[in-house]
């Protein structure tokens, strides 16, 4: 199949119908509406590291595209999540600009779901293999270092294959999913631990109910232009609390006014009310069986708030509505004792120059690294 190949600097450059055909099967971050929401916003611009080299690929002279791969070329490693900071250490360490690279994965969204996007019938293999060398081509024509694919998505198993035979050193790290394991009420969840725990779970559902507390999950589209205001408002509240005033929010409201004209179909709030008043949200993307956890924020400082708004309640809703799994978002040490269990996540990093190269993997040998899986020839 002869291929051809088209680079978008933005994702408005591609119809949303013929993005969204190629993204069915992909997770909810993967549509047109949330890249949008990210690059119209400015979120995600070039001022920020982030220039848009969405690759479209066509099979001979069709009008309509095969497969994409959303891709940004970056000039900066920081705030990349999957690497922990590998890329910007080697930049500093070494001298190279490894940090100048093509990026493959959702800015600011460290979940498992990144993947290319195929036509439901083309032979993924081969195309995902015509993608990864355009990529080569792409770096080496353009000076850059690397390339940098990070949180691929678990059921994309041809471009797992695929990377590790084009070169790719791929880096293991961990993350917390939770599995609904045949689950027909919230009590079956709960005898899935041993009595102390769900004790203590009880109690802190009751500490909850004892205040007044009110928790409901509400359908994004049912929900008011107010509750994504809100919700931005309660991001910047805690994003000021752990990062403090000085740096600049990933996201901004207009990003979250986006998300209410575009792609409220896809997201739900979990809502904590009292007397009337919201005191705590939880905002949720939602596709097919897979629930992802994205924001919160709290008005007020309440004891188990968070874990009832974010955890509790939402697995409430996954149980009653038959969700598969629930990705609770990146990131806190509360997730293990409340059923969340911990699996893989695989990151993947090429390196162009055969002496960068060598100098890269001789300072990742000399750190150590043991999640590293070496690249094939």
């Amino acid at each position: 199949m002869g291929v051809r190949f088209q680079l978008l600097s933005r994702a408005r450059d591609l119809a949303r119908e013929d993005w969204n055909r190629l993204a069915a099967d992909a997770s909810p971050m993967m549509e047109w509406e949330y890249y949008d929401a990210l690059e119209q916003s400015g979120a995600v611009s070039p001022d920020r590291g982030y220039r848009p080299m969405h690759l479209l690929a066509y099979a001979g002279d069709s009008a309509r595209p095969v497969a994409l791969a959303p891709l940004y070329e970056r000039d900066r490693a920081w705030v990349e999540f999957g690497d922990g900071g590998l890329i910007e250490f080697l930049t500093e360490l070494t001298g190279i600009p490894f940090n100048h690279g093509l990026v493959g994965g959702l800015p600011f969204t460290p979940v498992p779901a990144y993947r290319f996007l195929f036509a439901p019938e083309v032979d993924r293999s081969e195309l995902t293999q015509s993608i990864l060398s355009y990529i080569d081509y792409y770096c080496e024509t353009h000076g850059l270092a690397t390339s940098r694919l990070y949180f691929i998505d678990a059921e994309a198993p041809d471009l797992h294959t695929r990377l590790a035979l084009q070169g790719y050193v791929g880096l293991r790290t961990e993350y917390c999913l939770w599995f609904n394991r045949g689950y027909r009420t919230f009590d079956d969840y709960l005898e899935s631990f041993r009595s102390s725990r769900r004790t203590k779970i009880r109690r802190e559902l009751r500490s909850i109910e004892g205040m007044g507390v009110e928790i409901r999950m509400v359908d994004g589209r049912d929900a008011p232009l107010a509750y994504f205001d809100d919700l931005y408002r309660l991001y910047e509240r805690t994003w000021i609390k752990h990062m403090g005033p000085q740096i600049r929010p990933f996201l901004n409201e207009a990003f979250f006014r986006l998300l209410y004209v575009n792609f409220r179909q896809r997201c739900s709030f979990s809502v904590a009310s009292l007397d009337g008043e919201r005191i705590g949200m939880a905002l949720f993307y939602g596709k097919e069986d897979h629930l992802y956890g994205r924001y919160w924020g709290c008005s007020r400082e309440t004891p188990f708030l968070h874990f009832a708004t974010c955890y509790y309640r939402p697995i409430l809703h996954a149980i009653q509505q038959g969700i598969r799994v629930m990705d609770p978002g990146f990131g806190g040490e509360h997730k293990l004792i409340r059923g969340y269990e911990v699996v893989p996540v695989h990151h993947y990093i090429k390196f162009y120059g055969e002496s960068q190269r060598q100098i890269a993997m001789s300072v990742l040998k000399q750190m150590g690294l043991s999640r590293l899986t070496p690249s094939k020839p």
